[in-house]
C-alpha cells in the first residue's frame, strides 16, 4: 500500500523548515549593516591587553614606525586595528582590513571592550591607549569567510526571528492542517447523516484525491452506495410481499366468513380463532404498507390548522376506555390552548400508537403530560412497565424490533408488531417534531413538536 499521507506529512514538515529559513534570509538581506555587540570573552580581553602592552613598549624604541605593528613579535598581531578621530591617522596591520566598512565601529568607540558582530568582520574592542601622543583605540578584526545572508541572519533582531518563524510555521500548518481536516470532517458530517437514517448521504471529497484520506472516502461511499441499496431493496421486499399475501388473506376472511354460516357449535370457537388471527395479519400488513409509504415519502400530506384538543380528545377517551378495561389508570394533565399545523390522520396515528404502546406494557398507570413552552409543545407519555435497556432505547423504532426481555405485554394483550413506534417516528419527522426515549421508572416517550402561531 502507497503510503502518500506519509509522504505527504514528511514534505510538508521539510517545505516548513525551507519556506521559514528562506524567509529570514530575504529579510535579513533587506535590513542595513546592522552591529551586533556580545560579552567579550576573558582569553580574548587578555590577548588585547597583551597586545596594548607590547604596542607601548614597541612605542618608546627609538625609530618606531606606527604603521609596521604587524611586525610585533606577537600572535594575532596583523589583526590589529587602531582607530584614530582623525581617519587618516587610522592604521591596520593588514591593509585588507581598511578595505572593509570599518564605520559600524564607530558606534562602539564609547563603549567598553566587547566582541562586535558586523555582516564583514568580527572585532574585539576597543581599548585606549596612547602611541606617540596621539589617542587611539585598539581593536583586533577578523574578516569572516561565513557568507554574508548568514551573518545577516545572525544579526536579525531576536523578535524578527521569533515572529518570522511562528508565522511561517503557523501558515503553512494551517494550510495542511485544513487540507488534512477537510475531508476527515467530510466523512464525519456524512456518517452523522448516515447514523440518522439519511442514506443518501455521502462524503464530499475530491476524486482526484490519491491519498489514504481519498481513498477512504471512496470506500466509505461505496460503502454507504451498498447500504442505501441494501435497506431499499429490503423494504421495496417487505412491501411486495404485503401486497402479494393481501389477496390470499382477503380469501381466507371471504371464506371463514362463508363457513362460519354452516358451522356447528362445536366448530364455531375455531373459526372465530381464524378470523381474530387473520384480523391479526391484517392490521400488520396495513401497518408495514403504510410505514413503507411513509418511509419513501408517498403518503399523501394534508396539512391545516388544528386544535390540540379536538386532535387529542377522542384518543385519550378510547386510551381512558382501553385502560379501564384492562385495569389501569390513565391519568392525563390539561390540555393547553395551542394549534398545530399538520396533517390530522399522521398526526391522529402517531399519538395513538405511542399512547397505546404504554397503556399496553404498563403495570397499573399511565401518565400524559401535555404543555406549551414557546413555539414548541411538549408532550411526555410514560408507564410503569419494566422499561427499556439503555443500549436498546435507540432500536425501538426500528421495524419488527422487540425488547421481549425486558418488556411484555400485560397477560390480557397479546404483543404487537414492533411497528407502532416506527410508523409514529416517521409520522412526527414529518411535521419536524422530534420524540426521544428514556427510562423513568418504566419508559418515557418525550415528543418535541412545533406550534402553529
Amino acid at each position: 500500500m502507497k503510503r502518500y499521507l506519509l509522504v505527504k506529512v514528511f514534505a510538508w514538515f521539510w517545505l516548513t523548515i525551507i519556506a521559514t529559513m528562506l524567509l529570514l534570509l530575504g529579510i535579513s538581506m533587506l535590513q542595513p549593516d546592522v552591529v551586533e555587540t556580545h560579552r567579550i570573552s576573558k582569553p580574548m580581553l587578555q590577548n588585547l591587553k597583551q597586545l596594548e602592552q607590547a604596542l607601548i613598549r614597541a612605542s618608546e624604541r627609538p625609530n618606531f614606525e606606527l604603521n609596521k605593528v604587524a611586525k610585533l613579535r606577537k600572535r594575532k598581531a596583523r589583526n590589529i586595528y587602531l582607530s584614530h578621530r582623525d581617519a587618516e591617522k587610522s592604521v591596520a596591520a593588514d591593509p585588507n582590513i581598511k578595505t572593509l566598512n570599518l564605520e559600524l565601529l564607530s558606534f562602539t568607540e564609547d563603549a567598553k571592550p566587547a566582541a562586535i558582530f558586523t555582516p564583514e568582520y568580527k572585532a574585539f574592542g576597543p581599548l585606549e591607549l596612547t602611541l606617540q601622543g596621539e589617542s587611539y583605540r585598539l581593536y583586533l578584526i577578523f574578516e569572516n569567510h561565513t557568507p554574508s545572508a548568514l551573518i545577516k541572519l545572525r544579526t536579525l533582531p531576536l523578535w524578527v526571528k521569533i515572529a518570522v518563524v511562528l508565522g511561517a510555521s503557523l501558515l503553512l500548518c494551517f494550510w495542511f492542517t485544513r487540507d488534512l481536516l477537510s475531508p476527515i470532517k467530510e466523512l464525519q458530517k456524512a456518517a452523522a447523516k448516515l447514523s440518522r437514517g439519511e442514506l443518501s448521504s455521502r462524503a464530499d471529497i475530491n476524486t482526484k484525491r490519491q491519498d489514504e484520506l481519498g481513498q477512504l472516502g471512496h470506500d466509505f461511499n461505496l460503502m454507504a452506495d451498498k447500504l442505501e441499496s441494501l435497506v431499499n431493496n429490503q423494504k421495496r421486499l417487505l412491501a411486495d410481499i404485503s401486497h402479494e399475501l393481501r389477496s390470499p388473506l382477503t380469501r381466507l376472511q371471504m371464506a371463514t366468513g362463508l363457513a362460519a354460516g354452516h358451522a356447528t357449535a362445536q366448530s364455531q370457537s375455531y373459526i372465530e380463532r381464524i378470523e381474530r388471527e387473520a384480523q391479526l395479519v391484517e392490521n400488520m400488513l396495513s401497518d408495514i404498507l403504510h410505514l413503507s409509504k411513509l418511509e419513501a415519502d408517498q403518503v399523501p400530506i394534508d396539512k391545516q390548522i388544528i386544535k390540540l384538543n379536538e386532535l387529542l380528545d377522542p384518543i385519550l377517551e378510547d386510551a381512558l376506555f382501553e385502560a379501564q378495561q384492562l385495569g389501569k389508570s390513565l391519568v392525563v394533565t390539561a390540555l393547553p390552548e395551542a394549534t398545530l399545523y399538520g396533517d390530522p390522520m399522521l398526526l391522529n396515528r402517531a399519538f395513538e400508537n405511542i399512547i397505546r404502546n404504554a397503556i399496553k406494557y404498563a403495570t397499573s398507570r399511565i401518565n400524559v403530560d401535555i404543555e406549551s413552552d414557546g413555539d414548541l409543545l411538549l408532550c411526555t407519555i410514560s408507564d410503569d412497565g419494566k422499561g427499556v435497556s439503555e443500549d436498546m432505547l435507540d432500536k425501538l423504532c426500528i421495524p419488527f424490533f422487540r425488547v421481549s426481555s425486558a418488556r411484555t405485554p400485560s397477560k390480557n394483550q397479546m404483543g404487537g408488531f414492533g411497528l407502532g413506534l416506527a410508523i409514529a417516528q416517521h409520522a412526527l419527522k414529518v411535521h419536524d417534531a422530534h420524540i426521544e426515549f428514556s427510562n423513568n421508572v418504566g419508559l418515557q416517550v418525550s415528543i418535541r413538536i412545533p406550534l402553529h402561531r
